[in-house]
């Protein structure tokens, strides 16, 4: 039988790859403008009908650069179809930072006119951005940050239910480790009944169907799959030829480099048919030597043998290795270079002055530069700590830099790596490595954080929510894969679900981060793991801790954390870390051999705050870079741990540990240790050497600072005018608490406790109100405390709201006589004038651990202070904090919860600080411990048994409040 022919009419519409092509007369006028082409391509046309005339969840597999996302702005066309822009919200997630910038500013472009307009959520939004989220109808953002934020968010299914459209780019990251986030934030949607629509991205994989299975055909039909499709490299616009080359390498990661570099011009010669390439390399200092050794051999070539052409005029740029490489037609390209250099490049590259860029992979992202040949240089990067083997993902978006449509019909793309990863960069460029998910990897955490949400509330929840995940998708596939601790062999699927969701509920009950009162629920330890993104080895690490804990045991609990397991203290690096304990910086020096990653993480810390100097010496220069890096880790993980472990401590209302946690806190902040001279770093413009200059002549705090006169200042610093004017305007500014307190009333029987009445008023005195310092909110932290260590009273108060100074009412219970302290910089003490006959005789103390602190408050307690309120993400910042800028692993350190909730407005989520919904409620009642907010109100009583307030003494000074000391010094 003849092969049917098709018949090519000048009225009929074109075809492609065997599909029909959908022009864009099919779209309505308006949404035109958001596709620059006049018809839809192959890939596009073949899913245009599941996208655009139906509701079905879509999984889209297809190759890089093949027009995927215009599939998802199709999707988006879809929904305005449907809705008014004020009744929905449409989150983008892609798993990048430089993904979501590149996207959001294509699409304010495309459907800001439509009257969507876009914000973008992730690390890098500033506050003032972040104000376009109230207006915004497309969110992009991380799969990190969603999960952060909602995670904090009072009306979860509100938001859940706002969202219509839920599109997801590379969702093939499922096999990395930051997959699980992404699933666990998908089948949370799911598992609360919203009516979300998923539209899923993904390069060539396999078994793209089970992602289809996962998503469900829509929130009515999970049970069929989604609408699935897949298209291989031949529906690519350039074709990609993928070559893996391996080579035999014994020593490290650099050594390897070299190796590769020198197989460079042999593959250069054998690919590259005298076009433009891109070589990607894996440090910035190694794109450097690349492209200079690359300029070296063309130089020292013939005109025939040369692979490339110079440029056709001299070209100019700052940096003078550039210059000279670029002479020869070669640049290099990094995010440490100059912007201007950088642009520079860019440009002479797309006119064909430079044939060749020697980058890192920054640059495979956001700046179009398209060439015809990639070679990947070593499939390894330095990330963070060390080198590490690059994300499937980042590979393909560099191979995805081969192809230019408008000079080739082919590309090639080259990787070059180590022998025993060849088989992997095979499977993984031909899509044939199966998508398992990562899920099982934490999901003790994600439990965790389900259960605090309500999404958990039993046994039969927690089966339902794994039930629609990937992982359970996978698990019935290839259950060998995953080895789960817990499950049988024996077993059926489900028995091994039960049996996986029985045992880490029970984990986090034994650990008292869940109770299980009629149903599951978190208890302030959950909440607080929940909302700092703490693992649970490392909860239970800091639940451990003991009563009353001084400052080197939460040191030591902080450099415990699961979070720095990878930061291992090597052979060759223990004579540093030996050296650096014995450096007078350290305050807190590590008695026994060092030979944990606890031991590193503690000195690096230390190493920090105490100010102390990098060891001389050749054999320690060495370590430098590591030690920078590493230290960068550590202080992205930090801050979110000590709040974790101060918020522990309150709701246990131990007011001695909350107290060295605070000040710990204030210390990494500042990154000097509190009380320290090294708290002048905190004004711009004094560092190290000025800080030892001011020390040496006496000024060893910013108060002394203050007190110095300007022309002394400059003399000490060898400095000029105007600079100690400056100076001391910083100083001005810097937040500078007074604190005083009185007895208002006793109410006291023989043989009861004494029950006294306090008021303690707290305000700056600054000439003018410290709202913020260093372009930092300023948020006062007020504690008062019994002289045994019991916590009275506990809250964060923003700068704003103490212009006038503020009155904090409080009572005390009093056995026997105390003293209280407020503040954390400047204190007041209370020492009431009550005879020893009114207190009662003392008691048996009981033993009781801190685990049972609940039951020894007992049910029917009701304190009358504000302890254990739920609370956000706030810098614990005091008159001694920095307000540095603070560095998050996730990308979401700048991005306060008070900040979020008022610039959302319109979707009517409370600040965490005021969570009364009913779920809080039932939270509240389960960790058996007072809840009630304690707002701040004018008293109303007069008598006043003895009272200290501060007075202002003739050389404008306030008089200390400490009563063992001179008034007027």
């Amino acid at each position: 039988m003849p092969t049917p022919q098709t018949l090519a009419l000048a009225h009929a519409p074109p075809l492609a790859q065997g599909s029909q092509l959908i022009s864009l007369n099919d779209l309505p006028d308006r949404f035109r403008s958001v596709f620059p082409f006049a018809l839809f391509n192959a890939i596009q046309s073949k899913c245009f009908h599941a996208v655009y005339k139906t509701n079905d969840n879509v999984v889209l597999a297809a190759p890089t650069g093949s027009g995927k996302t215009a599939m998802l702005e199709l999707a988006i066309c879809r929904l305005i179809s449907g809705y008014k822009n004020d009744q929905f919200k449409i989150v983008y997630q892609a798993p990048t930072k430089s993904l979501c910038s590149e996207r959001q500013r294509d699409w304010q472009a495309k459907f800001g006119p439509l009257d969507l307009p876009c914000a973008e959520l992730t690390g890098d939004t500033d506050q003032a951005q972040l104000r376009n989220v109230q207006n915004a109808s497309i969110i992009i953002t991380t799969p990190e940050k969603w999960d952060s934020m909602t995670r904090k968010w009072k009306d979860h299914q509100k938001l859940m239910q706002m969202v219509k459209l839920f599109l997801i780019d590379e969702v093939h990251i499922l096999k990395d480790t930051r997959g699980a986030t992404l699933e666990a934030v998908v089948s949370r949607m799911k598992s609360v009944g919203s009516s979300v629509r998923f539209v899923a991205l993904s390069a060539t994989v396999p078994n793209s169907e089970d992602i289809a299975t996962w998503l469900g055909k829509d929130s009515s039909n999970q049970n069929l799959p989604a609408h699935r499709e897949t298209f291989g490299e031949d529906f690519r616009p350039v074709k990609l030829q993928k070559f893996v080359y391996g080579y035999q390498s014994n020593g490290n990661d650099f050594s390897f480099d070299k190796v590769c570099e020198s197989k460079l011009p042999e593959i250069i010669a054998k690919h590259s048919h005298k076009k433009p390439m891109m070589i990607f390399c894996c440090t910035r200092s190694s794109t450097v030597q690349t492209a200079k050794m690359l300029a070296n051999l063309w130089a020292t070539k013939g005109p025939r043998d040369r692979q490339w052409s110079a440029p056709a005029h001299q070209l100019m740029f700052k940096n003078v290795d550039l210059r000279n490489c670029a002479s020869s037609g070669v640049a290099f390209h990094h995010a440490g270079m100059e912007g201007s250099d950088r642009v520079a490049v860019e440009k002479a590259y797309l006119e064909g002055q430079i044939s060749v860029i020697c980058c890192t992979s920054t640059l495979a992202v956001g700046v179009n530069l398209p060439c015809h040949l990639v070679i990947v240089k070593n499939t390894v990067s330095w990330q963070g700590t060390t080198c590490k083997e690059y994300a499937d993902l980042e590979v393909m978006q560099m191979l995805g830099r081969a192809g230019r449509p408008q000079f080739d019909d082919s590309a090639i793309a080259v990787i070059m790596t180590r022998k025993e990863k060849v088989q992997h960069y095979e499977k993984m460029v031909s899509g044939q490595e199966i998508l398992e998910s990562c899920l099982h990897l934490n999901l003790i955490d994600h439990l965790n954080a389900e259960i605090g949400l309500g999404t958990i509330s039993d046994l039969h929840t927690a089966k339902r929510w794994l039930a629609g995940t990937f992982l359970y998708v996978r698990l019935r596939q290839n259950s060998d894969h995953y080895k789960l601790e817990g499950s049988g062999r024996a077993q059926s699927l489900d028995e091994n679900i039960e049996q996986i969701c029985r045992r880490d509920i029970e984990l986090l009950q034994e650990t008292d981060l869940i109770s299980a009162d009629r149903k599951l629920r978190s208890t302030e330890f959950g909440d607080a793991m929940s909302r700092y993104y703490i693992k649970f080895k490392t909860m239970k690490i800091f639940l451990a801790l003991k009563e009353k804990a001084k400052m080197s045991e939460i040191l030591s609990a902080l450099a415990q954390a699961d979070e720095f397991h990878e930061l291992r203290l090597k052979a060759n690096e223990k004579s540093l870390y030996k050296e650096i304990n014995r450096a007078n910086g350290i305050k807190f020096p590590i008695k026994v051999d060092l030979a944990l990653p606890a031991h590193k993480v503690s000195l690096i810390i230390q190493f920090e705050l105490g100010g102390a100097e990098f060891p001389n010496g050749e054999q320690f220069q060495k370590h430098g870079i590591q030690f920078q890096q590493d230290k960068a880790i550590i202080f992205q993980h930090v801050h979110r741990l000590i709040r974790c472990i101060v918020d522990c401590q309150i709701y246990l209302k131990d007011s001695v540990a909350v107290r060295h946690a605070l000040e710990l806190a204030r210390s990494l902040g500042a990154r000097v240790w509190d009380n320290s001279p090294l708290q002048l770093k905190q004004i711009e413009q004094v560092g190290p050497v000025a800080v030892r200059k001011l020390v040496t002549a006496g000024i060893n705090s910013i108060e002394a600072l203050e007190d110095t006169e300007a022309y002394r200042i400059e003399m000490i610093l060898s400095r000029n005018p105007p600079l100690a004017s400056k100076l001391l305007s910083k100083v001005k500014d810097f937040p500078k608490l007074r604190v005083s307190v009185k007895m208002m009333g006793k109410d006291a029987k023989a043989g009861h406790p004494v029950k006294v009445r306090i008021k303690a008023d707290i305000g700056f005195i600054n000439d003018r109100l410290p709202v913020a310092f260093n372009r930092k909110p300023v948020y006062v932290v007020f504690l008062a405390e019994t002289s045994d260590g019991g916590l009275l009273d506990f809250r964060r108060i923003h700068a704003r709201k103490l212009n006038n100074g503020q009155d904090v009412l409080f009572s005390a219970d009093l056995t026997n006589i105390t003293h209280n302290k407020a503040g954390t910089m400047k204190y007041a003490e209370l020492k009431p004038d009550i005879p020893a006959s009114l207190f009662p005789p003392p008691k048996q103390k009981e033993a009781v651990s801190r685990g049972d602190q609940a039951a020894k408050d007992g049910p029917g307690s009701n304190p009358s202070m504000n302890i254990s309120r739920r609370r956000s993400v706030e810098d614990e910042r005091s008159s001694h904090a920095v307000f540095g800028n603070h560095t998050d692993e996730f990308g979401f350190d700048g991005l306060d919860d008070v900040d979020f909730v008022a610039a959302v407005g319109d979707l009517d989520f409370n600040h965490i600080d005021g969570y009364n919904s009913q779920l809080a409620l039932q939270t509240q009642a389960n960790t058996l411990t007072n809840r009630q907010a304690h707002s701040p109100h004018k008293a109303t009583l007069t008598h006043v048994d003895e009272t200290w307030e501060p007075v202002l003494l003739m050389n404008g000074k306030w008089a200390c409040n400490h009563a063992c000391k001179d008034k007027t010094s």
